[in-house]
């Protein structure tokens, strides 16, 4: 099947936003973004139980698998990425295998993993998109004027097409020996682009498809917690790439009981309900605590060399990446390369909401400006919360300015406990950055997400430090 070419524009964020969302679907069908309301999303609903887990819990495959032979393909595809990989490995650089990609003066290996992904029938986007809205999400989180009608199911399911697509694209990328090409094939970047496009996400793995997206529960009624969870989907898998991954998403439950009541805790700011501020700001401190137990257990079963050396370059993204140092063409979406942030922990929108609900503000403008980019990276949900969390800061509802208002011990105490805690989970983490990456490449101190992260992770330590206020 030939593609018809979707013209996009090259660069970073703010290009793919504008207008990757103008391709959002096939020209000769009705054109948009499939959100009627952030409410039927399955980020939509900010629990207690799982914060900003979907609910319900991701799907496990297509449903279109049930009456769609290629949908089932795709899927088992999927699921061989694992053994494909390995299979890859086993090719000999030099040998008749390597070919040149695209204008690429490099030789990349084209192993059997590349070549069946490549051999893929073209995948039924068109099917997953037939009812698309008529009008588009603005990239930053803007509601559709003209939308069609959609179940829940319909949402969950494009969801799992943009994991499934996500997960499929990095391991052609990454999971061959080699360097990588510098075109992926409009198998693949055509019917990504167009499912990023419908559900306002960029064309790349973020950290919803790797992580929010990517676990279910081995007893449905028990708790999202390790040792009730496991992965839907791996790279090249084995113990340490499931657990990092598990930790993630056991953090992000732990981080519920605080983040669901942030805009609570806000309103009660500004009617003056000091015993409810309290409450939010010692619901906060103790998930941090908790999320910072969890993250301790990272070392339990996810060995640093390990993850150093298998785990994290499936996440690599290309922008800031010396090994694509122009970005990546998505053929069949336009002839010029896109620069796109790889999956970060910084997608994560827990710490972005605790700074907006303590009112942490990282002055220094490249690291603001890093965090931002990030945001882009969220579901338009969790976008939309940020926001709302963000805007509540400029008026009565500001917990940090109230606390400094009304200048009670109880509540400078709560307050600084969270901060203090703030600080503390992000003290941790750096540490872990170090051990699990600076430790073994002195010369390389960028992420998965692009970033000079060691600096950066101690700029955002030393930022929240600075907001404890004075007794």
């Amino acid at each position: 099947m030939a593609y018809q070419r979707l013209q996009v524009s090259p660069g970073g964020p703010q290009n793919w936003a504008r207008s990757v969302r103008q391709h959002a679907v096939n020209p000769t069908a009705a054109a948009g973004n499939v959100f009627a309301s952030y409410n039927r999303c399955p980020f939509s609903r900010i629990t207690f139980e799982r914060g900003f887990l979907p609910s319900p819990d991701p799907l496990h495959r297509l449903n279109l698998c049930n009456h769609d032979s290629i949908a089932a393909e795709w899927e088992a595809a999927l699921g061989d990425i694992p053994k494909l990989a390995v299979a890859a490995g086993g090719v000999r650089p030099g040998g008749s295998d390597i070919a040149a990609c695209g204008t690429s003066t490099t030789a990349t290996s084209r192993g059997v993993l590349r070549r069946t992904l490549e051999a893929l029938p073209p995948f039924p986007v068109g099917k997953l998109l037939s009812d698309a809205a008529t009008t588009l999400a603005s990239p930053t989180g803007g509601l559709a004027t003209a939308a069609a009608e959609h179940d829940s199911t319909t949402l969950e399911e494009l969801w799992r097409a943009y994991l499934l697509l996500s997960f499929l694209a990095h391991a052609y990328m990454w999971c061959e020996p080699g360097p990588p090409p510098s075109i992926l094939p409009a198998v693949l970047a055509v019917p990504w682009v167009r499912i990023a496009a419908a559900i306002d996400m960029p064309p790349i793995l973020t950290y919803a498809s790797y992580n929010l997206c990517n676990w279910r529960r081995l007893d449905a009624a028990g708790p999202v917690r390790l040792g009730n969870i496991v992965c839907l989907q791996n790279f090249l898998g084995g113990t340490d790439e499931e657990w990092f991954r598990l930790v993630h998403v056991d953090i992000e439950a732990r981080a519920g009981q605080a983040v669901a009541g942030l805009e609570a805790m806000q309103r009660a700011a500004a009617e003056g309900d000091s015993d409810a501020v309290v409450a939010g700001l010692i619901s906060i401190a103790e998930a941090l605590r908790d999320m910072q137990a969890t993250l301790a257990r990272m070392g339990e079963k996810c060995d640093p060399y390990i993850y150093y050396q298998r785990v994290r370059t499936p996440m690599s993204g290309w922008r800031n990446n010396p090994d694509l140092p122009q970005g990546l063409v998505y053929e069949g979406v336009s002839t010029e390369p896109m620069q796109l942030y790889g999956e970060t922990g910084a997608q994560s929108s827990v710490v972005h909401a605790f700074d907006a609900g303590l009112g942490i503000q990282h002055d220094q403008v490249w690291l603001r400006d890093y965090l931002d980019t990030m945001v882009l990276h969220m579901p338009p949900a969790h976008r939309a919360f940020l926001r709302r969390l963000a805007t509540a800061n400029s008026g009565p509802t500001n917990v940090r300015s109230y606390v400094q208002r009304v200048a009670t011990a109880e509540l400078r105490d709560a307050y600084n406990a969270a901060v203090e805690e703030l600080e503390r989970f992000r003290s941790q983490h750096r540490a872990f950055a170090h051990s699990y990456i600076a430790k073994w490449a002195r010369k390389e101190t960028t992420g998965t997400g692009g970033s000079d992260f060691m600096p950066a992770l101690t700029g955002y330590k030393d930022t929240t430090s600075r907001h404890v206020l004075p007794q």
